[in-house]
């Protein structure tokens, strides 16, 4: 390949990174308040669609991640783009509450794992910093689009913005499907531009430099039974239980304290924004500290907003800013530090299905988050006890994630290379 030629992954992270950044449009946040009102129900029935969802989905990423390692990513992102679609319009059309779960668990069949497990198979020395430019989208998404979102649902209704979102969200998924590529093989160069060292087939894992080494590679139930993999996934569980619940219930936390849906959307605005520094901060650290640390002190971080959450009642407006900065740098930061830090252990050739598993236990901690929000509201009038409870978890994730790298270097030595 010419020296003087863009490399190709580069348009597969525009595309990528574009898919994702849609994401942001349909936050459950801000839709869940004009859905509580049309439908008539409580928090904690209408916080289940989304538990219900998400726990449907925790099994059926294992399948998804299958369908990726047997027909390529590629394949599974165009799926994607019927789903995401389909989502938006069900939501629209929804004349009852199961319209809202079939809806919303079509949400979750999004292109993330694909463009997560591409962006590691086109680069492998810069994977870091690569799953950091790709996950700006997400916050990104939510800081520009979120509001967007609130401004046409109180000038047209929520019904309509979903319409518009599901035209949108094909007319811009569809073209950037076909860009894509399921390896840098294919395109004739191998990860980051380089050349190709010898016959590879694509995703060939010999072209990976992993921890683990070939044998345990060849094993998926050898891999699930690492317990680097145990820590990964079970502080992946925990990421999941504050995502639920802060991305389900912090627009309304902050209407109960008297701010308007403006300023509850903006919280929003301001998570992503911070988001945006975390994803692009740890993603540069990642390739210079390791991952296990980038993503150690991610998890640190979340458990400080926390700590604040606690203390907004009776403060001014501000430290609920300061919460939501504190939980933004670390909210969607820990996905693509987890996916790179998987490839780095386990490799390529199962990592469809690796990634699938601890999106699972990602998928079912998002469940029982957002239905712990609706169950400490009804139950104490509030979030306190909810918020309480999450601080030392994400703290214990910090603890979980920095072992597993520790772990995973000690088991790796063990192994046949």
């Amino acid at each position: 390949m010419s020296k003087s030629k863009l490399f190709y992954g580069w348009y597969i992270l525009a595309a990528t990174w574009l898919m994702s950044f849609l994401v942001g449009a349909v936050s459950i946040a801000v839709f869940f308040k004009p859905i509580l009102e049309d439908f008539g129900l409580d928090r904690a029935t209408l916080s289940s669609v989304e538990s219900v969802a998400l726990v449907a989905f925790t099994l059926f990423s294992p399948f998804l991640g299958r369908m990726i390692d047997r027909f390529g990513p590629k394949a599974v992102i165009f799926v994607a783009v019927g789903t995401q679609t389909l989502s938006r319009l069900l939501n629209g059309l929804a004349m009852n509450v199961w319209f809202l779960y079939l809806a919303r668990f079509l949400y979750g069949v999004n292109a993330t794992p694909s463009t997560q497990i591409l962006v590691n198979r086109w680069f492998v020395r810069w994977r870091g910093t690569a799953q950091g430019l790709a996950a700006t989208s997400m916050p990104l998404g939510t800081m520009l689009l979120a509001p967007v979102s609130q401004i046409l649902i109180l000038r047209w209704g929520w019904r309509p913005t979903m319409f518009f979102w599901a035209a949108i969200t094909f007319a811009v998924m569809l073209p950037a499907a076909f860009i894509l590529s399921n390896s840098p093989e294919e395109k004739g160069t191998g990860p980051d531009g380089d050349p190709i060292r010898g016959p590879v087939s694509p995703g060939d894992p010999s072209n990976q430099r992993t921890i683990f080494g070939s044998e345990i590679k060849k094993s998926l139930w050898l891999i699930l039974k690492t317990r680097p993999f145990a820590f990964l996934a079970l502080s992946h569980l925990i990421c999941g239980l504050g995502c639920g619940l802060i991305m389900t219930h912090i627009v309304v936390f902050a209407t109960d304290l008297g701010y308007s849906d403006l300023v509850g959307a903006s919280l929003l605005s301001v998570m992503a924004a911070s988001c945006l520094v975390g994803v692009l901060v740890t993603g540069w650290l990642s390739d210079r500290i390791s991952r296990k640390n980038a993503l150690a002190l991610t998890f640190l971080i979340r458990s400080l907003s926390f700590i604040i959450l606690l203390n907004v009642e009776n403060s001014p407006l501000w430290v609920l800013y300061v919460a939501m900065i504190f939980f933004g740098f670390g909210w969607f930061t820990t996905a693509p530090l987890t996916a790179g830090m998987a490839g780095d252990l386990f490799g390529d050739l199962r990592i469809g299905t690796v990634l699938g598993v601890i999106t699972s236990f990602h998928m079912l901690g998002m469940a029982v988050g957002a239905a712990a929000g609706g169950m400490s509201f009804d139950l104490t009038g509030g979030y306190h006890l909810i918020f309480l409870v999450q601080a030392p978890l994400e703290a214990a994730a910090c603890l979980l994630v920095y072992f597993a790298g520790t772990r995973a270097v000690a088991a790796a030595s063990a192994l046949p290379h």
